[in-house]
């Protein structure tokens, strides 16, 4: 079996969910249609005016068309003479805006070529010979479920135990348990650290990460972890830098980020989904119910904030759904439901 990528081009959103060969997910992007006006993909060239020039970083910040301004590194080679406050160069995206940062740049010449923004599916770290499909109904159950994971405090590992994933401020902790697994020690935590490494990569977590593993009773058994955590290292395409394993059986590790985690995309400041999440839910549902009901008009009955959301129709989804499934749906809004609450009913 070979890594696929399964792609969901819904209304509204397109996800992609890269799966390794043991059809594990690795890898997740999300690409929404109410960002298009505010932020700009990797691989994108636009012109930007410097704002700024700082000798210290031996780099400037240049205002973009969209979004953040942008970070432009200089490298070895220093300033090229036509970057100066105030001047209008020619730049590209090499990596997207982060939570709390502006997009990566590039600096151009005069007469580069004009590429094409990346696919979501090229900013992907896949396989030259990886499979690419359409999602269908079940394809977009592994991607929901992929997500799902992605976005849990507590995954579990096959055969018993778990890994704890918190984010705080300063760091962020992978706690491993062996709960009810038969197997313990060094054989254990090869399982674990596969795990973390694995729900790192599909989280596109970053930063300081401190993995607090499970007792060993051996030297030979930690030198042994040791050296599956350093391969792990270099498979993960993301640079990672790691600190030798402690006696304790703690190992800390930076790793840099490349794409906002799907969690910066799909939660609230409050943990919980965001109104535009759930309402592309309901969206998905609705196609889904589209293909399975044949000709029969739908409708989506939700509560009274997501529905309000979906008929303001701010990012054209019912004209896209026209074309996709006809025009046999409205939207009901429903006093009873939750906040985040829908169904699609035939009628």
């Amino acid at each position: 079996m070979t890594d696929l990528i399964l792609v969901d081009e819904a209304v509204g959103e397109t996800r992609a969910c890269l799966f390794d060969a043991d059809g594990l997910p690795v890898e997740l992007a999300i690409e929404r249609w109410s960002e298009r006006a505010s932020r700009l993909p990797e691989g994108s060239q636009v012109e930007g005016r410097v704002v700024r020039v700082d000798a210290g970083l031996n780099a400037a910040f240049v205002e973009l068309p969209k979004g953040e301004d942008g970070f432009l590194p200089f490298g070895k080679k220093g300033r090229p003479k036509p970057v100066h406050e105030g001047a209008k160069i020619s730049v590209q995206v090499t990596r997207e805006a982060l939570a709390e940062k502006g997009p990566n740049l590039l600096y151009l010449q005069a007469g580069a070529s004009d590429a094409k923004p990346l696919s979501l599916v090229e900013r992907m770290y896949a396989p030259t010979d990886v499979d690419i499909a359409p999602a269908r109904r079940d394809g977009r159950k592994r991607i929901d479920a992929a997500i799902e994971q992605a976005l849990a405090k507590l995954v579990r590992i096959e055969g018993g135990g778990n890994i704890c994933i918190e984010q705080t401020r300063a760091l962020l902790a992978i706690d491993v348990d062996t709960g009810s697994s038969p197997i313990t020690g060094g054989k254990f935590n090869y399982k674990a650290a596969h795990s973390a490494f694995r729900q790192l990569r599909l989280r596109s977590l970053g930063g300081i990460v401190v993995i607090d593993f499970a007792p060993m009773r051996t030297k030979n058994e930690r030198n042994a972890l040791g050296a599956a955590l350093d391969a792990l290292a270099k498979n993960d395409p993301a640079r990672m830098d790691l600190l030798p394993l402690s006696r304790f059986g703690t190992l800390e590790l930076l790793r840099r980020r490349t794409a906002r985690s799907p969690s910066e995309i799909i939660l609230g400041r409050n943990g919980k989904k965001t109104t535009e999440t759930v309402a592309l839910e309901a969206l998905r549902g609705l196609e889904n119910e589209a293909a399975a009901q044949g000709g029969a008009k739908l409708e989506i009955q939700a509560g009274l904030v997501l529905a309000e959301w979906l008929q303001a129709d701010n990012i054209g989804w019912q004209t896209a759904m026209n074309d996709k499934i006809g025009p046999r749906f409205n939207i009901c809004p429903v006093d009873a439901f939750g906040r985040q609450q829908w169904e699609v009913v035939a009628q």
